[in-house]
């Protein structure tokens, strides 16, 4: 989008992250069967000693002392961690996560898939168009993984067009307007019950997201967040638990149509999604044989990928529900303060154009600009264990802006502008003695997760500064290292060494990260 804020500011305040106090989960220790066992023993021979000291461990009396501190070592172990699931920032199993976020109205993100866009060639050109039945399949192995990219017409933003033929024209001998999407498409199938509020569970998952159609007797619905109240529309509603499969939702004739018995009703979507769809630049290089439609013959097409992929989002974690749903909770939905402005954009995400990775609001320090926001925002890339950090696409842009625009104050104008990434190669010696050497290769990886972790995306804000100490502290818990030696390098000579500094719309990211070991 263009630049609709192009001046500089000098911040008067910018949105902070939100502070939240340290939860800790219930403690189990001391509640376990050997503390209860011996604590038992202990109040029997201090309250009943004339009465009962035969404390041999084959005797019955230190059976049944045994059955009681199972029992209650398993109810105190149960009892706390239930106690320990009912809180968003105790909570541990995935599922519970869910259920804490579904009664208060937050959706987790599910997967989005990878988007890439793609050439077909033709060796010669035809007198007539060659229509490619859509979508296209291409199987690809990335790594380890396996994985089929389908093929789609692009529109003129670059997003699929489903339900139509990719399209080489007669005369022309390339078509360069083909996205394609990680995942695969399926059909589910099934009848109307003229039950109200019928519910049907997709049959393949993960579910990606906003792929899914539903067409009842032939006629598509609307997908909605909440049916019209008082208003029997062609509508259903999507929810996912916490595999990201999908459950259709229709209404009851009061809150959207419910769809008449016996009813043909066809759902297609897609499954699959993830980082692991972030493919090089032409890395897909395969051929397809296609059949010209009124002749008896077919042609060869070659296809590769001529954009990386990118945008592939795993889905949200039980970590990623754990940070947002407080913060998501606090700003109703509505974009008041500079706090709401970032969590908002921080958990905003499309389907074919990335999601927002960092965001940070700034209020200038001027009287006439008292209600102008700058949003300055970074898109998510998948590509780094970390999580690493790109420019916003225009097309990222305007869906912000449109989104903003039904929740933002009516007063409130807003420039949304470009972070800037700081990129930082991080260079680390370790010092150990030398009888550590053969254990060389379980060390590094140790470092690097470590690395990896400390540099993890929920970890870093815009302005915050980057400290050789910080990345210290994190290896100190591998005790075999004598010291560490951390080194910074950036683009910036005078912004290197062992602390690198970040403006208020600047955020650092590590890049080649370099591990040596040095034995005394």
């Amino acid at each position: 989008m263009p630049e609709n804020c192009p001046i500089q500011i000098t911040p008067l305040a910018q949105s902070q992250p939100q502070g939240t106090p340290t939860v800790f989960n219930l403690n189990y220790t001391n509640q376990d069967f050997w503390s209860m066992k011996s604590r038992l023993v202990d109040y029997i021979r201090q309250q009943f000693s004339t009465q009962f000291n035969d404390f041999v461990e084959s005797d019955l009396a230190i059976m049944l002392i045994e059955n009681w501190a199972f029992i209650a070592d398993t109810l105190s172990f149960k009892g706390d961690q239930i106690a320990n699931e009912v809180y968003i920032d105790t909570v541990t199993e995935i599922e519970n996560a869910f259920r804490l976020a579904k009664l208060v109205g937050f959706f987790p993100q599910p997967p989005i898939s990878a988007r890439s866009m793609w050439s077909a060639r033709l060796n010669n050109p035809l007198l007539q168009d060659l229509a490619i039945p859509a979508p296209l399949d291409v199987q690809v192995t990335f790594g380890d993984q396996n994985m089929t990219i389908e093929l789609f017409p692009a529109d003129a933003n670059n997003n699929p067009i489903y339900d139509q033929d990719i399209i080489i024209p007669a005369g022309a001998i390339a078509n360069n307007s083909i996205v394609g999407l990680e995942g695969t498409t399926y059909i589910d199938q099934f009848g109307g019950t003229g039950a109200i509020n019928q519910t049907y569970r997709l049959g393949f998952f993960p579910v990606i997201w906003d792929s899914i159609r539903v067409d009842v007797d032939g006629v598509r619905w609307t997908q909605v967040d909440y049916f019209t109240d008082s208003q029997p529309r062609r509508e259903y509603r999507v929810e996912f638990d916490s595999t990201y499969t999908a459950y259709i939702i229709f209404g009851n004739n009061r809150a959207g149509l419910i769809p008449a018995h016996g009813a043909v009703i066809q759902v297609t979507y897609r499954s699959g999604g993830g980082t692991k769809g972030n493919i090089v630049t032409n890395f897909a290089q395969t051929e397809a044989v296609i059949p010209v439609e009124g002749f008896d013959f077919s042609v060869p097409v070659s296809l590769s990928n001529y954009t990386k992929g990118e945008f592939g989002y795993d889905g949200d974690t039980i970590d990623d529900i754990r940070q947002k749903l407080p913060a998501y909770l606090q700003t109703q939905n509505r974009a008041v303060t500079g706090l709401d402005y970032k969590t908002l954009a921080d958990q905003f995400a499309t389907p074919y154009n990335g999601k927002v990775g960092k965001s940070i609001a700034v209020l200038r320090n001027y009287g006439c600009a008292a209600n102008v926001v700058d949003l300055y925002v970074l898109a998510y890339d998948g590509s780094l264990p970390s999580g690493g950090l790109v420019e916003a696409s225009n097309d990222l842009k305007v869906a912000i802006q449109n989104y903003f625009d039904g929740v933002k104050m009516f007063t409130d104008y807003l420039c949304i502008k470009d972070g800037i990434v700081i990129t930082t190669d991080v260079g680390i010696e370790v010092v150990m003695d030398r009888f550590y050497r053969k254990f060389e290769d379980q060390f590094r990886q140790q470092v690097n997760n470590r690395t990896t972790a400390f540099f993890n995306l929920p970890n870093w804000e815009y302005g915050q500064t980057l400290r050789d100490t910080d990345l210290i502290r994190a290896l100190s818990d591998i005790k075999e290292a004598r010291r560490f030696e951390v080194l910074y390098t950036t683009n910036d000579p005078t912004n290197s060494g062992q602390i690198v500094t970040a403006q208020f719309n600047e955020i650092i990211r590590p890049d080649v990260t370099t591990i040596s070991f040095l034995y005394e």
